[in-house]
Parts: structure tokens; C-alpha cells; sequence
């Protein structure tokens, strides 16, 4: 569920004095926290006395200085025949190494520093190349040097932070996508952490922030662009501004903004990914407006959708008769599509599964890849079941049989809506 703080009290009045102390001190570190790492190039000028200044007014900050252990793989996998060496070669051969890298300069003046304002950390990392070049060395020849730089350079906007979440977290971790745009104004709910990689004290923090900051700690060296909400308004510069958007993934609910961002993708010629979890299965969607400009939204199967560029949807009822038309049940489970009958009455929303999600991102991974790579990844739908795959009973004539008849109850009971 995506909502907005649902609580503004506070129970301070009753604490004792340690936890007063204990919350204002958290308060003031709070409040002075940013969403974006503080970089402080070594090799730029005056970059000793912007250290020095940093450390002096955060004297609580924790240094963690593991920058030679960093290099040192890097050197490593750099030179196959050390890195099947035994580990007393290694350590010899490393040492040498290090010290020719660190010529006359200091080890600490190499590289950069990283300050995370949210955690009060400052970490010593290499520098932009080495320290990128370290982190994909392992996806060689998946992902040979030439095309992860075009990968790494291919911009992504990411619009809802649930399911949204894992693929934004799969483009960071696969050494793609350096600039993103995330798109959420929504708060993490409890019920949030059964698929948002996070834990409980971020809940009523915000959903693009959280995420952000565990991007910029894969990669100090990535660039988060944040927005609270999608507009009818703001949707073209969200994809235009601070970097021309290569990509776009929705995983928002409200469906008037789905045909939106989908008009304006289609305008500026950037192909279109949507992730559906439901249950045990993942419905990819791809709409390569980049390829086919004058392509129907959501493949032309929900006729006159696009008259909600011009009419809002007015209750419930009629969202539902949307997203069940844009899904397909015939792509659900039978226990998927029973619980579409409860919602409202006996659940709250519809129900997602924390390692459906995390399936997502991978996918989403694969298809951003690939589109920017070139390779022919084609618009439509494609829907990968692990039930249908998995489970025997799911592949029998009578389970099939029994598919077919609530497949039909359920667009039974959405049209008489």
C-alpha cells in the first residue's frame, strides 16, 4: 500500500529523562540528513582541507578505511595468474603492488572519501574508474567492459518504490544505469518490509529516499534524481530534466497515471517495462515506443483506455475494472484470483509476495540490459509462472479445466461492476 504518514504523534511526554536526551540527539542527527553521499575527490584541489573541515564538524562520524582491501582485489582480478596463486604469493605480490600504486603519497590522499550523512559514515573508496571497474569485474564476459559501459550509461526512471524497488535495486547491483530517477511520494508501511528490502526503522520514511541511499552505497558514484509524485503536469520533465530518461519502469497502481507516463513515453520515443507480480508468477510487459512511435498503449488490449487523458477514474469499482482487464486473470492462479473477490471485504488490497518481487528486479534487469544493448527483445507480454513451470497439479487437464471456469467467474463479476 502506498499512502502518506499515517501518524504524527508522539509519546515523548511520557519518556524518561535517558530517552529525552536519546530522542533530541536523534532528532538534530536527523534532521540534518541528506539523500546523497558527500564526495570528496582526492585528487581534486583542496580536497585535504574539505576532509579536514568534514571530520572537524562531524566529530561523531565513523571512518572505515578499507580502501587497500579494495585495490587489492582489484589488482587481483586484474592478473589471472595471481588470482589462482596461493595466498602467500598473493599477499607478496599484492604488497608490491600497493606500494608502486601508492608511490610517494600517502595511502589516505588515494582515491576518494564517501561521507553517508543517513548512516554518519565516511568511507575510503577508490576512484570513479577503479572502484567501478571493481564491482563488475565479476559480470566479465556476461557483460563484457564495452557494453557495460553503454549499460552503466543507459538512464532509467523508475516510477513506485514497492515492487518498483526491486528493480531498481537489480539495475544498481548489475553495474547498470548509474543516472535514475526514482518516483515515489509515498512512506514505507509495515507491510511494506514484505517486499521492500529494508528494515522496520525505515517505516514512515520515505520510499524513493530509502532506496536511493542503499543505491549511493553500492555506488557513491551513481547520481539519484528524486520525485515525490507523477503528474499530469510534471511527467515530461521528470523524463526529460537532469538526464534524457533511456528507459522507463512503471510499477505505480494509479492506472490514469500508467496511460500517462505511457503517452508522454510514446511522444518521446522511450520504450516502456512493467513487472505484474501476481501470486507466484511475473508478468513482464514491453512496449517499445522507441521502435513502433504510434504503438497502442498496454498492446492495444483495453480498448479506450486513453480517455483517461481526459476523464479521471471516479471510484474503486471502475480502477478495478481497469487493472484486471490491463493484467488478464487468465495469466492468475485460481488461489490468486480468489483472493481478487476478497478485496475490500476480507483483505485491503491485493496480495504480493516478497520473492515474486525480488524475481522482478532480475527480470527487469535483463530486459533494461538488453534493450540497451540492442539485442531483440520485441514488444508484448510475457508471463513466467514458476507454478505452471513448477507444480505438476497446475499441469493437469482437471487443474486447467477448474482455471478456465473462475477465469471466467472473475471477468464475470468485473464486467458487472
Amino acid at each position: 500500500m502506498g499512502h502518506a504518514k499515517l501518524t504524527d504523534s508522539s509519546h515523548e511526554a511520557a519518556y524518561p529523562d535517558y530517552l529525552v536526551q536519546l530522542s533530541a540527539k536523534s532528532k538534530k542527527r536527523k534532521s540534518a540528513v541528506q539523500n546523497e553521499p558527500l564526495l570528496i575527490d582526492m585528487s581534486q584541489p583542496g580536497s585535504e582541507k574539505q576532509l579536514e573541515d568534514l571530520v572537524r564538524m562531524t566529530p561523531s562520524v565513523e571512518m572505515v578505511d578499507n580502501y587497500a582491501e579494495q585495490y587489492a582485489e582489484l589488482l587481483l582480478s586484474q592478473n589471472a595468474h595471481l588470482y589462482r596463486a596461493n595466498s602467500d604469493v598473493q599477499i607478496a605480490s599484492v604488497g608490491k603492488l600497493l606500494k608502486e600504486h601508492y608511490h610517494a603519497r600517502a595511502p589516505w590522499k588515494h582515491g576518494s572519501w564517501a561521507y553517508f550523512p543517513w548512516s554518519n559514515q565516511l568511507v575510503h573508496i577508490l576512484a570513479k574508474v577503479d572502484f567501478e571497474d571493481l564491482r563488475t569485474i565479476r559480470n566479465r564476459d556476461l557483460i563484457t567492459r564495452e557494453e557495460q559501459a553503454i549499460v552503466y550509461n543507459f538512464s532509467a526512471a523508475c516510477f513506485g518504490m514497492s515492487v518498483g524497488s526491486a528493480g531498481a535495486l537489480a539495475l544498481s547491483i548489475s553495474g547498470m544505469s548509474r543516472d535514475i530517477k526514482l518516483v515515489d511520494g509515498a512512506v514505507i508501511s509495515g507491510s511494506n518490509l514484505n517486499r521492500i528490502l529494508t528494515g522496520v526503522a525505515s517505516v514512515g520514511l520515505g520510499k524513493a529516499h530509502t532506496i536511493g541511499q542503499k543505491i549511493y552505497e553500492m555506488n557513491p558514484y551513481s547520481h539519484v534524481y528524486y520525485h515525490d509524485k507523477v503528474t499530469a503536469t510534471n511527467i515530461e520533465s521528470i523524463l526529460t530534466k537532469d538526464v534524457p530518461t533511456n528507459i522507463v519502469i512503471d510499477e505505480i497502481d494509479d492506472i490514469e497515471m500508467k496511460v500517462r507516463i505511457r503517452s508522454e513515453a510514446r511522444k518521446l520515443k522511450i520504450p516502456v517495462l512493467m513487472a505484474t507480480e501476481i501470486g507466484d508468477t511475473i508478468i513482464l510487459d514491453v512496449e517499445r515506443f522507441d521502435l513502433e512511435p504510434d504503438r497502442n498503449l498496454f498492446h492495444g488490449q483495453v480498448p479506450g483506455i486513453e480517455r483517461l487523458l481526459q476523464e479521471s477514474i471516479t471510484d474503486y469499482r471502475e480502477w478495478t475494472k481497469h487493472a484486471v482487464k490491463i493484467i488478464d486473470p487468465s495469466n492468475m492462479s485460481i488461489k490468486m484470483q480468489k483472493s481478487l473477490l476478497k478485496i475490500g471485504t476480507n483483505i485491503v488490497t491485493h496480495p504480493q509476495l516478497g520473492s515474486t518481487v525480488m524475481m522482478t528486479g532480475g527480470v527487469l534487469a535483463f530486459a533494461v540490459k538488453n534493450i540497451a544493448l540492442g539485442n531483440p527483445i520485441k514488444s508484448g507480454r510475457y508471463v513466467i509462472s514458476l507454478e505452471r513451470q513448477l507444480l505438476s497439479d497446475h499441469q493437469t487437464r482437471e487443474y486447467r479445466r477448474a482455471h478456465k471456469k473462475h477465469t471466467k467467474s472473475i471477468n464475470s463479476a468485473v464486467n458487472s461492476m
